[in-house]
Order: structure tokens, then C-alpha cells, then sequence
């Protein structure tokens, strides 16, 4: 039931002038070939099979006003415009037939669908609309469901690079299946898309369609990763806070508790600290209402004095902690500047290496060992990926840099000033408080006598007091906070811990190692017999396919796909997608394994891919037992003789440049 198999293909384009155009392709199962030259529509009808299946983004189309398609098909067609336009695709899974309908001008993000075949869409039952894009594509009246559920696939969610989970969608699947004519034959899996942010998405695709187990394995893995990415946020997030507790309270951690230390009382932890503080701060209470009783004979005056002196004095105090509080905020903005110059500086040494970076063969940033910061047309510049999101360059981070630095020393400037503001009210109140003082112990001195004088140091005192039991008190309450940190790290640290042990209990499985030895072994022939390493039998038999390079093809001592010619690449591509299906084919008892048995290959000629090479291709799908898969493939020869080789498979042919896909309906 996993067979995805194109029967037939159908376009219809109407003008306003009521004239209509159609193309019309039937396919069977083994090999299709589309054949003709460049530029009269073989790839529009491979675009066609895509786009009805909800495909586009595997074609390069990211945005709905995008249009996946040639004008003919949506704009103008012998200078008549388009009015309507609309493409029929009927699919079978060797069970089931559907016909899939989808407009090409107009509603777009919608695919009708009937159970039947293309003869009888519009005389049967109703159609049913499915959402093509967009929200909505994995719910019950979605073409993604339908389509899992055709190909009895399990719908599976994976991890993100954000940390959120996405489903695997069928764009993601089809690179494997299906090469693209334009950027398809640069590497495998070219047209992977990148936007959705799932982790290592080239290792799982390839593990989930050719059902190994080391997909769950590797889903582990990969939320191992994100574990320990929050385990070492959230540490550093407790550090940091820990660190500015102990500043403020002048204490040291001792068996996961505060330890503080103050002069006149000793050392103690935190809380036995505070009761020691509140119990000498009650009983100067006792000694300051005695003493202000027996002074009350002192009058209003000294009474006022005391109360100017005390006010003064918390202002005094109160100036001098905005001052150390400046100090410290004017100190992190230096600290951030400073670290602004030191990133700056990194991406000035990047902007060399990545000049370099070619030459070097370096494949990851130095600085934030993400890869390099991709090219204009998305891909990264030194493996060629295409990436999520295009990465910033060091210019633009070196601009973003020097902009942030700019709006920080504007921020550092008026720090500055208001701490300059601050200290000159800081002298004045220390000056009034100088003169309070003064004028109180010539009150005391001439009136009272020191007895008044015990009073204002008693009053100092426990004010003191006061303030440091309340910093104390804040501070036991923010560090008792941190529990929910510790506790959250002690769940990621078990987490982590069982991740670990599920991972290490692996061990690559006896059907993993069949698909992979199939498939290396399928890769090794069919590179010999495409002549990729002639002559070098024992350099084929070093080839490798594993988890270590996304499981795609790699030598250890060479560049296995610039061995010898520009036509290198295609050939190792080509030979690679062939022996998945081989693989498939040959294990087809193998319920786990998912892939379709289906490949699409968009005009590998155009690569520099010889007839020669081509032929030996063709006669290879030729031995692969009868109905058990289909190839679809455009190409077009110059020698009559080669056509003659292939032309039993050939399903559509346009003859020279002007017989175009498209004709003219009378």
C-alpha cells in the first residue's frame, strides 16, 4: 500500500476568448519518459504531478502570490489571456484510485478530490476540498492527512531548532523521491526545505522512508540535544543569580545555603543572621523609648533637631546607595560595550576567514559554530545547504553591532551625568547633615549634654540595623525563588539521564543493517555500472553510506563526486535515488520501510549525464521485477539511435521546439 503511482496527468487552459488548450499524459507502471527538447513543457508536466500532491515548495516556491508554473499555464498563451486554468492528477496506491484537482489561476490553496479516475471526475459524487497550504494541511480536511493516510504513512511529530515541535510534512519526504530540474542535481536532497525548523531534518527523512530503527533512536537524540540546551541556560541563569544575591548580602554558599558575615555579630547562616539582628534591633528599641522618655524634659527644639538630623541622614544613606546602584549599572554598561568591541572584532576576523573560508574547506562559523552565513539565494556558501532563514553576514552584524554600541554610550553618557548629579546632592545633604550635627551637639553640649547624644547614635544605629535585616529579608526571598530554577534543572538533569540511557541501549539493529548494506551495496553497482570510478573497483568498495555525512554517499580520502568529470555529481545521484528503490523493492516485505517506489528525475541530461550513461541507467530499471515500481524522467537525445534504445518508455513526445505541451483543442 505504500506505492504512490501516477496513472494520469491532464491539464486545461481556456482563454477569454474561449479557446482551450489541453494536455493530456497517461503513465504506467516501470518507466515513463517524457520526451522532447528544452523549453516545450517536460518539466511543466512533471510541476503538474508535484503541485496537485501539494508540493510546490519542493520546486522553490515559498510564498503563495508565487507561481510554480510558466505563464501559458496562468497569464497569456498565444498572446490570448488565461481565463481559467486547472490541472487533474490520478494516483493509485495499488489499491485506491483518486483524482486530485487543483486550480493553477484563482483559488489555489485548495485540491478537489473524488475516488475515481480522471474519465469520470465530473460524473460521479461530489467532490471534497482539501487545504492545499497553509493552516490546516495535517487536520481532517487536509491534503497532508489524505495523503499520509494514502501511502499509510504515520503522521510524526520532531523537534525544532526553537525547541517547539513540527510534523513532518510531505515536501520534506519528497526530495528523496523526486530531482528537481534546476538546483535538484546539485546534491542530495537539494530542494529539502528548511523552513519549518525540524533538527537534522535529512538524517530522519531518510530514516523514517526507509523504515529504520534507528529513527526513534536518533527523535531521542535529537531531544537529548534541547534537553541539555535548557539544562545549560537554566545553570547559568541560577549562577548568575546566585552571584548577585552573595554580592548584596556579602555572603558565601555553604552546603546550598547563604552564609553572611557582619563585624559586630560574627558569621552565621542567613536566617539565623536576621533572627540575630531583630532580637538586638527589639531590644534597642526598649533602650531608644527609654531614653527618649527621660530626655522628653529637652523641649520641641532638640526635638526637631533630632528629627532633621534623622530624616537627613536617611537621605544621606539613601544617596549613597543610588550612587553604589549607579556605580554598578554604569559598571555593566562599560562590561557590554567592552563585549560589543570583542564580537565586533570576532566578526572582523570572520569577515576574513569566511573569504577564505572556501579555500579552507571550513564548513562551520567559528564564532557561533552555526554554518556559515548563506548566500543570495539561501543556501549556506560552503556546503551548499539550503538553510532555515538566511543567516546574517559579519557586515550586518558588524552594522548591528556598532548600532547597538552607539545607543549603549548614549545610555552610559546619561548614567554618568545623573551619577555627577547625584554626588554634588550627595555633598550637599552630607553638608547639611554636618551642620544638623553641629548644631545638635551645641544643643547637647549646651543644654541636654551627652545623655541627648546616645540618643541620636542609638537612633543611627537601629536605623542600620532596620535596613539590613529588610536586605536581608529581600534577599533570603529571592534566593528561596530559585528553587523553582533548581527544581527545573534537577527534572532536565533526569531527563537528560534517561535520554542517555535510552540512547546508549541502542544498537543498530539486524533490519537496519540490512537496509543499509542493501542500499551501500545497490549504490556500489550502480556507480560501476554508470563508469563513475572505472577501473577502481577497490575505491567503489571503500564507498560508504551511513548516519555520519546524512546518509548520503562518502569516500574518507576523497571527494567522491569530483573524482574525475563535470558529470560526476549526476551520476552519483542519480546512482544514489536508483538504490533506495532497489532497496525498497528487494525488501518489500519490510512493512517499516515507507518509501513509495517512485522516483521523478527532471532531465538529468542537462547535467553533462552522457547517453551512454543514460542508457545504462534505463537498462538497469529494466531488470527490476515487472510492476514492482515506476520511474517518471524527462530527457531527449540528438541520436536517433539512442531514442530507438528507450523508446518503448516513452509516454509523451514532442517532436521539435515549437510542438509544445499544450495544444490547441478544436
Amino acid at each position: 500500500m505504500r506505492n504512490l503511482i501516477i496513472n494520469r496527468v491532464k491539464y486545461i487552459v481556456e482563454t477569454v476568448n474561449s479557446n482551450k488548450y489541453q494536455a493530456d499524459v497517461p503513465f504506467k507502471t516501470g518507466l515513463n519518459i517524457i520526451y522532447g527538447p528544452n523549453s516545450v513543457g517536460k518539466s511543466s508536466l512533471i510541476t503538474g504531478i508535484i503541485y496537485c500532491l501539494g508540493g510546490e515548495k519542493s520546486l522553490g516556491i515559498f510564498q503563495n502570490k508565487q507561481n510554480p508554473f510558466k505563464p501559458e499555464f496562468y497569464d497569456k498563451i498565444e498572446n490570448e489571456k488565461v481565463k481559467s486554468s486547472y490541472v487533474l492528477l490520478e494516483i493509485s496506491n495499488g489499491i485506491e484510485v483518486f483524482t486530485l484537482a487543483r486550480s493553477i489561476l484563482g483559488k489555489t490553496d485548495v485540491v478537489g478530490l473524488k475516488e475515481t479516475t480522471i474519465e469520470k471526475f465530473n460524473t460521479v459524487s461530489e467532490i471534497k476540498y482539501l487545504i492545499a497550504n497553509g493552516e490546516g494541511v495535517f487536520s481532517d480536511d487536509g491534503l497532508q492527512t489524505f495523503i499520509f493516510n494514502f501511502l499509510g504513512w504515520d503522521i510524526v511529530n520532531l523537534p525544532t531548532y526553537d525547541g517547539s515541535l513540527s510534523k513532518l510534512y510531505f515536501e520534506n519526504l519528497l526530495p528523496l523521491f523526486f530531482v528537481e530540474q534546476r538546483a535538484g542535481w546539485s546534491q542530495i536532497q537539494a530542494r529539502q526545505i528548511m523552513r519549518y525548523g525540524i533538527r537534522d531534518v535529512k538524517k530522519v527523512v531518510f530514516e523514517y522512508l526507509l523504515g529504520l530503527d534507528r529513527f526513534d533512536s536518533h527523535i531521542k537524540e535529537i531531544e537529548r540535544k534541547e534537553v541539555q540546551e535548557k539544562l545549560l541556560k537554566s545553570k547559568r541563569e541560577l549562577l548568575e543569580k546566585e552571584e548577585n544575591i552573595l554580592v548584596v548580602v556579602n555572603g558565601k554558599i555553604v552546603k546550598d545555603s547563604i552564609f553572611v558575615e557582619r563585624p559586630d555579630y560574627g558569621r552565621a547562616s542567613i536566617h539565623d543572621m536576621i533572627n540575630i539582628l531583630e532580637k538586638i534591633y527589639e531590644e534597642g528599641q526598649i533602650e531608644l523609648n527609654t531614653l527618649t522618655n527621660s530626655n522628653e524634659k529637652s523641649g520641641e527644639q532638640e526635638g526637631n533637631l533630632r528629627s532633621n538630623l534623622k530624616t537627613t541622614s536617611h537621605q544621606v544613606r539613601k544617596s549613597i546607595e543610588k550612587i553604589n546602584a549607579l556605580l554598578q549599572e554604569i559598571s555593566s554598561y562599560e562590561s557590554y560595550i567592552d563585549r560589543i568591541n570583542i564580537n565586533k572584532q570576532k566578526n572582523k576576523q570572520l569577515k576574513k576567514i569566511e573569504g577564505l573560508a572556501p579555500e579552507l574547506n571550513i564548513s562551520s562559523c567559528p564564532v557561533c559554530e552555526n554554518p556559515l552565513p548563506a548566500n543570495d539565494e539561501g543556501s549556506c556558501k560552503l556546503c551548499h545547504q539550503e538553510l532555515k532563514r538566511k543567516i546574517s553576514t559579519p557586515d550586518e552584524n558588524l552594522e548591528f553591532l556598532e548600532d547597538e554600541k552607539s545607543s549603549f554610550e548614549k545610555i552610559l553618557e546619561s548614567k554618568r551625568l545623573e551619577l555627577r548629579k547625584i554626588r554634588h546632592k550627595h555633598e550637599e545633604l552630607k553638608s547639611k547633615e554636618k551642620s544638623i550635627t553641629e548644631n545638635l551637639d551645641h544643643q547637647i553640649n549646651t543644654y541636654v549634654g551627652p545623655q541627648l547624644d546616645r540618643l541620636r547614635k542609638k537612633i543611627s544605629e537601629l536605623d542600620y540595623i532596620f535596613n539590613d535585616i529588610n536586605v536581608l529579608k529581600r534577599q533570603s526571598e529571592k534566593w528561596k525563588k530559585l528553587e523553582l530554577i533548581r527544581d527545573s534543572i534537577a527534572r532536565l538533569e533526569e531527563q537528560d539521564k534517561t535520554l542517555k540511557t535510552i540512547i546508549n541501549s541502542y544498537n543498530q539493529s539486524s533490519d537496519d543493517n540490512k537496509i543499509l548494506s542493501s542500499i551501500v551495496n545497490y549504490f556500489r553497482e550502480n556507480v560501476k555500472t554508470l563508469r563513475l570510478l572505472k577501473g577502481k573497483d577497490s575505491l567503489v568498495n571503500q564507498i560508504k553510506i551511513d548516519e555520519n555525512d546524512f546518509y548520503t554517499p562518502y569516500l574518507d580520502e576523497y571527494d567522491l563526486y569530483n573524482i574525475s568529470s563535470s558529470s560526476d555529481n549526476v551520476r552519483v545521484i542519480i546512482s544514489y535515488y536508483l538504490c533506495m528503490l532497489q532497496t525498497s523493492i528487494k525488501l518489500e516485505a519490510m512493512d517499516k520501510i515507507r518509501f513509495p517506489n517512485l522516483l521523478i528525475l527532471d532531465e538529468p541530461k542537462q547535467q553533462n549525464l552522457d547517453d551512454k550513461d543514460l542508457i545504462s541507467f534505463i537498462e538497469t530499471l529494466e531488470k527490476l521485477p515487472q510492476g514492482s515500481a515506476q520511474v517518471i524522467l524527462t530527457t531527449f537525445s540528438e541520436q536517433k539511435r539512442n531514442k530507438k534504445v528507450f523508446e518503448s518508455f516513452i509516454r509523451l513526445e514532442m517532436k521539435d521546439e515549437f510542438d509544445f505541451l499544450l495544444k490547441k483543442v478544436n
